[in-house]
């Protein structure tokens, strides 16, 4: 049980929101297959499908996690994909639609009204979607669960609380920064940069950025200035 539970009467606790966090994996996926082939990490967010004489259509929105040569690999291959009816490009942001046929599998196609998005899928290039997704009523998720169980190859909670949402997503709220101010931050982030102690050196970071270490510094300087003063300002709101 969380420590905060008990400093909480049941009649607060009853109006928490549930959540939780689940690894997919369905074989017809066109994003986390690809994300296996290429070895990259992909956003995405689901927007909506619909039925049209008896086949189902779904549009999502993704994005790279990082410039990477590989992206444009990645979009090459998916354009061959004969189910892909649509698909706009805008840098490292990409829109498709996909024709399900009768029978293709979409997570969206068992969520219900009563259950949202916390954060962004991520497609992993373990070859898994990671989904965290809420709802009022514990039993809407177990239904969601139920039916994912049913139609995806691989469906396991790794997370089922009630709990104060906290950390939530929100498209589109946060200044926007270069490709290399973007590179520079996640690189630093995923090598512990910002780690207690620090797991690697601006040194090393620019070599693995194959830039000099003026350069990467600015960078990421340059990243932390757009960023910092927008997440300040949120944890004083929180």
């Amino acid at each position: 049980m969380h420590v905060w539970r008990k400093f909480l009467n049941p009649e607060i606790l009853r109006l928490l929101m549930w959540m939780t966090k689940l690894r997919l994996k369905h074989k017809d996926c066109p994003i986390v297959n690809r994300c296996e082939q290429f070895k990259l990490l992909v956003y995405s967010y689901p927007s909506h499908w619909y039925e049209k004489k008896g086949k189902k259509f779904a549009t999502t929105t993704c994005y790279f996690s990082s410039p990477d040569e590989q992206n444009k690999r990645f979009l090459f291959d998916l354009k061959k994909d004969k189910r892909i009816t649509h698909l706009e490009i805008s840098n490292d942001i990409f829109t498709y639609e996909i024709d399900l046929g009768r029978k293709g599998e979409h997570v969206m196609l068992y969520r219900n009204q009563q259950i949202f998005f916390v954060k962004p899928t991520i497609n992993h290039f373990d070859g898994h979607e990671y989904w965290e997704v809420a709802s009022w009523k514990k039993e809407e998720l177990q239904k969601f669960i139920a039916m994912l169980r049913k139609h995806m190859d691989i469906c396991e909670i790794l997370q089922l609380k009630q709990a104060p949402l906290t950390d939530i997503y929100f498209p589109n709220v946060m200044p926007s920064i270069s490709k290399s101010q973007k590179k520079a931050l996640e690189l630093a982030h995923l090598h512990g940069y910002y780690s207690y102690p620090r797991k690697i050196t601006l040194e090393k970071l620019a070599k693995l950025s194959k830039i000099g270490i003026s350069t990467f510094q600015e960078h990421l300087r340059k990243a932390e200035l757009r960023l910092l003063p927008v997440l300040i300002e949120q944890q004083k709101q929180q």
